[in-house]
């Protein structure tokens, strides 16, 4: 009886690979009841547009998000909007596999996908998914005479556990992201780094540089004279033997009970080389949430922006310099409300004019630019290039935890940093 079940077993198998049909993508959708329930391969060559638990986002291309193209539903209903949201969902595909989905990395490439259809845009396969890597992106350092100005989002970085960002975090993981994120500021070579969703107060950024400055004492931190509290902020951490700081740093709040007071400031920072002066604003808006064009967030955000215009020229005054860059987290895609207005008061977005075809986020398969740089007139001549760093964004969304194996700088926060080398003049 064993024999026959074992027979039967092989027959089964061998009939599955020999009816295994292949077909291309626009085969595929062009009739997903044909193929329900039949494995087939994939002749198209598909990109990976997104990992998270256990299954892959597909698509012929990159996918944005519509509201990088287009204008948004929270700012007028836009008809290129939905083209881009019905091109989105009509070409990619989603695929439920059982293991090595976190070893796969936004943008690889997926070549003869072998996999049962189980429904209209969903296939499953019991295999992991074989991609050709693309080549990882190297971070060269800023040439002698230049200014390397960095703004990270750094994923609630907390020294206190338990608390409002890290409710579930233990010890050790909190060590594996002091390791990765650590790897990762060295490698960016930078002079200042602007760091959104760092504890408010002193704890965070002394645990950071602790581990920081184990080689020698060459970085410190400024941020808002504040307590300690379990509150997201953000902090400045620089070069102390290439810049310094001067006046006191300048919030876009004036109440200190704000939610907002030590997310949106400015500091001024001169060059000891050469004693130019340039003015950073780090800035960190409302976080989106789930809805029809995240309206209610949507108006928040548009009052972080009328807050941030209103501080601008008040910062020029205190630190009597017209140079103004502006780095952080803005949660807003190109098209929308608030980074268009930013753009309208006369502050050029640097990163869609040489870079308009990359992003620094990736949320369910559509990737963006939710990290902004903008510069003043004066500012941007003194720009020589900005960038986006993919560090992060393109490795699945628990690469760094994953068993607690991995401590490269990968994955050491969820946004990609936006890299500034600037030549004050």
């Amino acid at each position: 009886m064993r024999k026959l079940l074992t027979l039967f077993c092989l027959a089964f198998c061998c009939a599955s690979i020999i009816s295994v049909e292949r077909v291309s993508l626009e085969q595929l959708q062009s009739d997903w009841n044909k193929y329900t329930n039949q494995t087939v391969e994939i002749t198209t060559p598909l990109v990976v547009c997104g990992s998270f638990y256990d299954s892959l986002v597909l698509a012929p291309e990159r996918l944005f998000c519509p509201e990088e193209r287009a204008i948004g539903l929270a700012d007028g209903d836009s008809t290129m909007y939905y083209q881009l949201a019905a091109h989105n969902r009509e070409t990619s595909i989603c695929v439920h596999l059982r293991n090595s989905y976190y070893k796969v990395r936004t943008g690889d490439i997926v070549r003869g996908l072998k996999a049962r259809v189980s429904g209209e845009r969903q296939l499953v396969t019991g295999k992991s998914v074989r991609t050709r890597h693309m080549p990882q992106d190297r971070l060269p350092r800023p040439k002698k005479g230049e200014l390397r100005v960095v703004g990270a989002n750094i994923e609630n970085y907390f020294a206190d556990l338990g608390g409002y960002a890290h409710k579930k975090t233990t010890p050790a993981q909190q060590a594996l992201k002091t390791t990765k994120l650590v790897a990762g500021l060295q490698a960016m070579h930078a002079d200042i780094i602007a760091c959104c969703e760092m504890q408010v107060g002193n704890k965070a950024p002394e645990m950071l540089l602790k581990a920081l400055n184990r080689n020698g004492e060459r970085y410190a931190y400024i941020t808002l004279p504040l307590e300690d509290m379990d509150r997201i902020g953000g902090c400045f951490i620089y070069n102390k033997e290439r810049v310094r700081p001067y006046e006191e740093p300048l919030s876009a709040y004036q109440d200190t009970s704000s939610h907002y007071y030590a997310r949106m400031y400015a500091v001024g920072f001169e060059e000891i080389a050469t004693g130019e002066k340039l003015i950073i604003g780090l800035n960190h808006f409302k976080s989106k949430r789930a809805g029809r064009g995240n309206y209610d967030t949507h108006l928040r955000r548009m009052q972080n922006k009328d807050s941030l215009l209103a501080m601008l020229p008040q910062a020029i005054a205190r630190f009597e310099d017209a140079d103004i860059l502006l780095l952080g987290d803005y949660n807003c895609y190109t098209q929308e409300g608030p980074i268009q207005a930013i753009v309208r008061a006369g502050y050029s977005d640097m990163l869609p004019l040489g870079h308009a075809a990359d992003y620094s986020y990736s949320f369910k398969g559509e990737a963006g630019y939710l990290d902004r740089c903008f510069a003043n007139p004066s500012m941007s001549t003194q720009i020589i290039r900005v960038r986006p760093w993919h560090v992060n964004a393109d490795w699945y969304y628990q690469h760094g935890a994953y068993k607690m194996k991995d401590k490269t700088m990968h994955r050491y926060a969820d946004h990609d940093p936006i890299i500034v080398d600037i030549k004050l003049k």
